[in-house]
């Protein structure tokens, strides 16, 4: 009875730590978390150095929710999106930075499962025409943020008049578009669309979409051990509502009333 009590007691001391296992954070008690430019509606906070400070949006609400259930504090930093998908050691855990998930970029980084699904949209300057269709989207002078897919299609696919004009950031993409230089910015919807409904006299209209079933996925260290750990949080977010709850709060916008250019 003694043997059986001690075996017990044994049994529990060692089922005690791997109930209560730490996440494989860089940091203990720390979630690294990283964004990139400023997005109406995703993420936007102040750069200090590499740090964010007070950080806003629905990434960053996804991000928390995601540390608080890995019983962990969230830590915001800066990274440039053109460094996102370098291989090599990442200074972050995760990154949030709109990112759609493509077979290229596995090959370097780790991807979430989708935390949100869009298309590639098309933001017009005021002088520009409003395209009927991708044949006449493809007179315009386009513009594109590097390494995205949005410039992917313009150069793959619609392959315009024009050689596409390439920005580093979205926020020199917008400006170009702004004062004429750009005539159509082809990036994602909910992205364009959220920027245009924070400065409407900015811009021309959003001229539509073009159906490509994006999914964006947070970016992890390629192998990190906390992928499958993320991905559980963010596949009950979507199971509980929760998803669809933030989407509505930070977006309130009805994409499907764009038209679709074909």
């Amino acid at each position: 009875m003694k043997r059986l009590l001690v075996a017990a007691l044994i049994a529990a001391a060692v089922a005690v730590p791997a109930a209560s296992a730490a996440p494989p954070v860089m940091h203990s008690g720390q979630l690294v978390v990283a964004f990139g430019d400023p997005a109406v509606g995703f993420a936007a906070g102040t750069v200090r150095g590499s740090k964010i400070v007070n950080p806003k949006g629905y990434e960053v609400d996804v991000a928390t929710l995601i540390a608080k259930q890995l019983g962990v504090a969230p830590t915001w930093i800066y990274t440039p999106w053109t460094s996102l998908f370098a291989p090599g050691v990442k200074k972050f855990d995760v990154s949030f930075q709109e990112a759609t998930i493509t077979a290229q970029r596995k090959k370097t980084v780790d991807f979430t499962s989708s935390y949100f699904d869009a298309n590639q949209g098309v933001l017009l300057s005021k002088s520009a025409p409003a395209p009927k269709s991708l044949a006449d989207l493809a007179k315009l002078q386009t513009c594109a943020q590097a390494d995205t897919t949005g410039l992917d299609y313009i150069k793959t696919k619609l392959h315009p008049s024009k050689q596409p004009l390439v920005y580093q950031t979205t926020t020199a993409a917008f400006t170009a578009v702004q004062i004429n230089r750009c005539q159509a910015l082809v990036l994602d919807t909910p992205i364009v669309a959220s920027q245009k409904k924070a400065k409407p006299g900015a811009y021309g209209p959003v001229g539509g979409q073009i159906i490509t079933h994006e999914q964006y996925g947070a970016v992890l260290q390629k192998g990190s051990k906390l992928t499958p750990e993320i991905n559980a949080v963010i596949k009950n977010l979507w199971a509980d509502g929760t998803i669809s709850k933030l989407q509505k709060k930070w977006f309130n916008l009805d994409f499907s009333k764009l038209p679709n250019l074909k």
